[in-house]
């Protein structure tokens, strides 16, 4: 490491510690190292943190919120605080439809709205979803990505290239402030929404000479990325730590393409603005529940076997609970202990976004990303998006250019054919582009079916 890349990293390191300091009080060293030693403990431990906290949350919805005041209209506290185990299963799943409805209601009354953060979704499977958070909860969340996020091999101080798009997160990308923090985090960006071959090639070439250690991305933004750089025969000098992928799913090619360019492992991190961090991808490629935060289940009767609707219940977030939040993915639980050594529980299977989840007649599940990895560098076709519109018919979009060839659509039809049934009716449908989402997160594969038939 040269010298003004070492003067640079340890200001930024300096930097945010002073920072955090500021945010999270002078203990903020002291909470980093309880947070080291509960997620490296046994899993009985971890375990009963976890209880501990989720009957602290559900004691304080009752008493604090009129929805759950009004929903758990038979639960006494005075009569449950002191037992080891409160069961929330008799507690319906709070519904994106029930958040957008009652609102006010689902917020604390002992949190003013003075106290209160308001934060959205990106849209992605429909209209964003208001909600409200405290700084409590955001400085518990980043406290547990510092954590995941060494996994990785990022520290404080360390440069790192962001390729991102968020529009919360880059709305002020032109102005001081930004840059000030920029600047000091020791980060630079590729906007997710615009990778353009000149805002690429600008990025590779500054990579080359600030040679970042870690890439933190979205899935389709980094493979977009790497595919530029491996078509024009670009190869990134800086030799990297590890590369966190979040926000989308992480379909296997992206993976591949990715590794191969970087030449580093890509970690997988799953979460959600509205929760926070939820799972990371550990060395041995198992992802592990963030339990500190989270309490997990999967909406099956057998969640170690049977897929089924993730419910998250978010441990901090005081000011507007979220009890068994139905976050719209699909996953499984498993029962292993992780070869990493860690015993943070594991996320058996994440399949992305229950609108992303095909359904057969059957009753069988097909993850979208099943189909990407099929379509994956067809010939003819320069984008494509399948989209199930009921178990009988799909619509499929294709953007063609001058390599297609009919042979191409009779494989496209027979992959779909093979996979929903034979019976299947899929139309095709040729434009001359398909349109970004406001998200700005890329849907390759759309299901309207969200129950079976």
């Amino acid at each position: 490491m040269s010298i003004p890349r070492f003067a640079k990293s340890s200001f930024s390191k300096a930097a945010w510690y002073a920072y955090n300091t500021y945010r999270k009080g002078i203990n903020f060293r002291t909470q980093l190292s309880e947070i080291d030693a509960l997620n490296n403990s046994p899993r009985d431990t971890i375990f009963a943190y976890q209880q501990r906290r989720l009957n602290q949350l559900i004691i304080h919805a009752y008493q604090t919120t009129p929805f759950y005041r009004q929903h758990l209209s038979g639960f006494e506290p005075s009569q449950n605080i002191s037992k080891d185990n409160i069961d929330i299963s008799d507690i319906l799943p709070l519904e994106k439809q029930t958040i957008r409805e009652q609102l006010e209601d689902l917020c604390s009354e002992s949190v003013s709205p003075k106290q209160r953060i308001k934060n959205a979704t990106g849209g992605s499977t429909g209209t964003p979803l208001t909600f409200y958070q405290d700084r409590n909860y955001w400085n518990q969340r980043n406290l547990s990505v510092y954590y995941f996020d060494r996994w990785t091999g990022w520290d404080f101080g360390l440069s790192q290239l962001i390729i991102w798009g968020a529009l919360a997160d880059l709305e002020e990308t032109g102005n001081w402030k930004q840059k000030l923090n920029n600047y000091w985090r020791n980060q630079f960006w590729l906007n997710g929404f615009q990778l353009t071959e000149s805002a690429m090639h600008n990025t590779f070439h500054k990579m080359e000479n600030i040679k970042p250690e870690t890439i933190l991305a979205y899935p389709s933004s980094l493979y977009q990325y790497a595919k530029f750089l491996s078509d024009n025969e670009l190869e990134p000098k800086c030799q990297l730590r590890g590369i966190i992928s979040s926000a989308e799913m992480l379909h296997p090619h992206y993976r591949t393409l990715a590794e191969t360019v970087f030449n580093t492992k890509v970690y997988n991190r799953y979460g959600g603005r509205e929760v926070g961090l939820i799972a990371m991808e550990c060395a041995e490629g198992r992802m592990h529940i963030n339990c500190r935060d989270i309490y997990l289940e999967i909406d099956s009767e057998e969640p170690y076997k049977t897929p089924g609707d993730i419910l998250i219940t978010q441990l901090n977030n005081y000011a507007m609970p979220f009890i068994r939040y139905r976050i719209g993915d699909i996953g499984l639980l498993s029962d292993e202990m992780c070869p990493c050594g860690n015993q943070l529980p594991v996320l058996g299977e994440l399949l992305g976004r229950s609108t992303a989840t095909f359904r057969t007649k059957d009753g069988e599940l097909i993850h979208g990303g099943y189909f990407t990895q099929q379509f994956y560098d067809l010939v003819g076709v320069s984008q494509f998006q399948l989209i199930q519109e009921s178990l009988d018919q799909c619509i499929l979009k294709l953007v063609r250019n001058e390599h297609w060839n009919e042979e191409t659509r009779t494989y496209i039809l027979q992959i779909i054919q093979t996979a929903l049934g034979s019976d299947v009716s899929v139309r095709v449908e040729d434009v001359d582009e398909i349109a970004l989402p406001k998200s700005g997160k890329r849907e390759y594969t759309i299901s309207k079916v969200t129950e079976f038939s």
